[in-house]
């Protein structure tokens, strides 16, 4: 079969015999495994490919077996290069960002066996280089995880609508609104003292429809973060 080359993030790393390692990646197409041969001998050409927290890309020669979990060497392909493209230095230099980071892997590691999309690639590459040049601020580092835990709703299919509300009403500018959390929907208040605004629900379509680098340069943005949060909760 011919070699599969691709962009991809580790997920994660399992040492393998006396000097290998079987990697597992996340790539646009979905997760990926192979066995990085030597990756654990010093002078290893792999080694800061497979780094966590990498951005990377490489080449993987593929056998003809179905791809599975066993450890076993015909269940992978052999990763040949790995070369990487960004590391995100920042993140492990922060204790706070590195836990954050890596409850985002665990997160994607685990919908990453029943879902195979870019989307989903896309959203922890976008998150890991947003932590990567932020890892300092606390509100920032807040609304990076709004922003992941809501889209990963809407990858897994779980997404809120952000433009009718319990009752199937289109959302109105001039009302406000209030969530509940066990339905995951809006719901309209009569008396307009809802929690949730034009200004809230406008933020919430951007966060599902806009690159995290985008949405972070949104001035005025940080005043709304708890009821985001409540909401992405």
């Amino acid at each position: 079969m011919a070699d599969l080359k691709t962009d991809a993030i580790v997920l994660k790393r399992v040492n393998y015999r006396e000097g290998d390692r079987i990697i597992t990646f996340l790539t646009p197409d979905g997760r990926l495994s192979a066995i990085a041969k030597g990756a654990r001998k010093e002078k290893s050409k792999l080694a800061g490919g497979i780094e966590m927290f990498t951005l990377s890309s490489i080449v993987v020669h593929q056998n003809d077996s179905k791809k599975t979990e066993k450890v076993a060497d015909d269940s992978f392909g052999i990763l040949t290069s790995a070369r990487p493209k960004e590391f995100y230095h920042q993140i492990i230099s922060d204790l706070e960002t590195l836990e954050l980071a890596s409850s985002f892997l665990k997160q994607v590691s685990r919908l990453s066996h029943q879902i195979d999309s870019a989307d989903l690639f896309n959203l922890l590459h976008q998150t890991l280089s947003a932590l990567n040049s932020t890892q300092s601020d606390a509100s920032t580092k807040q609304l990076i995880k709004i922003y992941f835990h809501l889209n990963q709703a809407r990858i897994s299919g779980e997404e809120i609508n952000v433009f009718f509300d319990r009752d199937g009403q289109r959302l109105e500018a001039s009302a406000t609104y209030d969530w509940d959390n066990f339905e995951k929907v809006l719901i309209r208040r009569p008396d307009g003292e809802g929690m949730i605004d034009q200004n809230v629900i406008k933020i919430l379509r951007l966060i599902l429809s806009t690159n995290i680098h985008v949405i972070l340069k949104i001035k005025n943005l940080y005043t709304y973060l708890p009821i985001l949060s409540y909401i992405a909760s």
